[in-house]
């Protein structure tokens, strides 16, 4: 008994998504939302124009430390406000931990573009970042 209910569960959520696929569901269709962290670095991503690109990645200010947008800001995207600083497990920063700095870019334009960021602390401008992180974005 206990192996015919897997089977089913199993038979039920295989059906599930071929019916998402023959719904017209679209692999090459650019999403409206793409969330990022630093395991996408280097990767290509495609968003759909007039969509939502997040990019999440580690940060500690009480370091000094913090992520910039480096060379040009893709025209095709536009930082959409100032990034928030989102602390680990708490609501409120706790003075020496790390969090997630997140930066929200909205796809203005049709096109391809490389996001560049650093990690870096503004007052050691001569010095290599600490991380980097770059993604190719494709706007469909």
């Amino acid at each position: 008994m206990r192996i015919s209910l897997t089977m089913a569960v199993v038979f039920a959520a295989l059906s599930l998504g071929f019916a998402a696929v023959a719904c017209g569901e679209d692999d090459n269709e650019a999403p409206d939302e793409v969330q990022l962290t630093q395991a996408d670095n280097g990767k290509t991503v495609q968003v759909a124009n007039g969509g939502t690109l997040v990019v999440a990645l580690t940060s500690n200010p009480s370091t000094g430390y913090g992520w910039v947008i480096v060379g040009p800001e893709p025209a095709i995207l536009e930082l959409d406000g100032e990034p928030k600083f989102v602390p680990a497990g708490s609501t409120t920063q706790v003075v020496g931990a790390p969090g997630t700095e997140v930066f929200t870019f909205r796809a203005v334009e049709k096109g391809e573009s490389t996001l560049k960021m650093e990690y870096r602390r503004s007052f050691e401008p001569n010095q290599a970042p600490a991380d980097s992180f770059s993604i190719e974005v494709k706007v469909d």
